[in-house]
């Protein structure tokens, strides 16, 4: 089991002593450790402790007690071209080419900021006896050499103490490179979870679904191209739990949010079913699917919770299918986990444009309507209300007012509803399914909004009252159409 992994277990058994809920995790980052210090030199001085050339070095074997590392070089340097490294374990996982392509020639030599002790005869006062970390360097070519490095404590003044193995001087370092000697493989893997597509790469979602076992039904999005998304500019509608348009400035973060998906952290590199199982993972609690038009499908699966620390942000531990890779996530980055229906809705009820509909029917109580169109653009369309030519510039401003109609919320239930009111048939000269829109009296002041019969949201009866009966009634007058309510 990673130590990673292991550490969150510690996190939660200590927590649920304290009566906490949910664990504390974070990467396998040691914690300083500055106790048995003695004094030290305050005297600055630069000194070369190893040196050699990166090219040169064959190996980086790092032991510790979060069960350390080993680097080997695959590819000697050829011209321009600087040697290639790996780390052991990780062939097949993608690692993070910045920190691996740096940690050679930043391991290849090593200055002190001060020597702190020559002829040490008790290591252990630096904690240089049981070092936090062993470092073995091996050079072969005009460097060959093998350097064995020993990392102990943290001095006072936030350097760290070291010595090599053969040598019985203490030096301080400064930290920020030999800390990653403290580190497991999983530090080197790369959180990106999925890349992003190229520029030139067309790439398009077909379906994105997120199941929880809080949603009675999973939210889908389904792409529908901009033609059929309700002049919203969104490429997908919600077509689960409800038939719903997508408000395009806030789902595009749920329909595509996947690619370019970057973890805080890596917790375990191929985890047993043990990790698995502790994480949440087996049970998730939330499941997201992404099918892509070439038949491309990616899962990633999320499991147990963790709050937030003095150096984490709350999030959940993750699984990305084909990466078997154990993941923490910040919870800001897998929204899935947490969202509702109405996050990513648009407001719209009707959402056609104006020259795809060939036909528009309304029926309110003893009124009844029947618009007729012509014409596919602003210079051709044409106009008939009930069999006779019809002001167009009227029935825009009328269609301006009905397409206000609210989806406030989300509904799925008939129970409380009443009579019909209002009822909007749609046909359409684009070969898309006739559509029928119905207004139904509800409970608390409220309206039911029905979509081909299917029970979508409510929105207050006010609309219905004040704007779309009178509008109704006034669509062969001549005064304006009422657009607030």
């Amino acid at each position: 089991m990673s130590s990673g992994v292991k550490g969150l277990i510690a996190g939660v058994a200590v927590l649920a002593l304290l009566g906490g809920g949910v664990a504390a995790m974070k990467l396998t980052e040691p914690k300083n450790d500055s106790s048995g210090e003695s004094s030290v030199s305050s005297e600055t001085e630069e000194k070369a402790i190893y040196s050699g050339n990166a090219d040169d070095i064959k190996s980086i074997e790092v032991t510790n007690d979060n069960g350390g590392f080993t680097i080997k070089r695959t590819a000697a340097a050829s011209g321009d071209t600087g040697s290639k490294f790996a780390v052991e374990g990780l062939e097949n996982i993608k690692t993070d080419d910045s920190v691996l392509s740096n940690f050679a020639p930043n391991a290849a030599s090593l200055d002190a900021v001060t020597v702190i002790e020559e002829n040490c005869s008790d290591p252990a006062r630096f904690g240089l006896a049981k070092p936090a970390a062993t470092a073995v360097i091996t050079f072969d070519g005009e460097s060959k050499q093998t350097v064995t490095l020993l990392v102990g404590n943290d001095t006072p003044g936030g350097y760290v103490y070291v010595k090599l193995k053969d040598s019985d001087t203490v030096y301080s370092v400064t930290s920020s490179f030999v800390k990653s000697y403290l580190y497991e493989k999983e530090y080197f893997v790369s959180r990106t979870v999925l890349e992003e597509p190229a520029e030139d790469e067309s790439v398009i979602v077909k379906t994105l679904k997120v199941e929880r076992p809080d949603l009675e039904k999973p939210i889908i999005f389904e792409y529908t191209g901009e033609n059929e998304s309700g002049g919203t500019t969104a490429t997908h509608v919600m077509t689960s739990p409800v038939n719903s348009y997508l408000d395009v400035s806030k789902s595009v973060n749920y329909t595509h949010g996947i690619f370019g998906l970057n973890a805080a952290s890596v917790l375990s590199v191929s985890p047993s079913e043990e990790e698995l199982s502790f994480s949440g993972i087996d049970t998730p609690s939330c499941t997201v699917t992404m099918t892509l038009e070439d038949g491309r499908e990616y899962v990633l699966k999320t499991g147990i919770e963790y709050s937030s620390s003095e150096d984490t942000l709350p999030g959940y531990i993750g699984y990305f299918e084909g990466t078997d890779i154990l993941w923490k996530f910040n919870a800001e980055d897998v929204p899935w986990v947490t969202m509702k229906p109405e996050d990513a809705m648009s407001m719209l009820v009707f959402g056609s444009y104006i020259y795809d509909l060939k036909g528009l029917e309304i029926n309110a109580g003893s009124l009844s309507h029947k618009f007729d169109f012509e014409g596919s653009d602003a210079d051709s369309y044409k106009v008939k209300l009930d069999g006779k030519e019809f002001d167009t510039e009227r029935y825009k401003s009328f269609y301006q007012a009905l397409i206000k109609a609210p989806a406030e919320e989300i509904c799925t239930s008939d129970q409380g509803i009443g009579s019909l009111l209002v009822s909007c048939k749609l046909t359409y000269n684009n070969g898309k399914p006739a559509e029928t829109i119905e207004f139904y009296e509800a409970e608390n002041r409220k309206v039911i909004i029905k979509k081909n019969g299917e029970t979508c949201f409510k929105c207050r009866s006010s609309f219905v009252e004040k704007a779309l009966l009178p509008n109704i009634a006034n669509i062969s007058g001549d005064t304006d159409f009422v657009t607030n309510w």
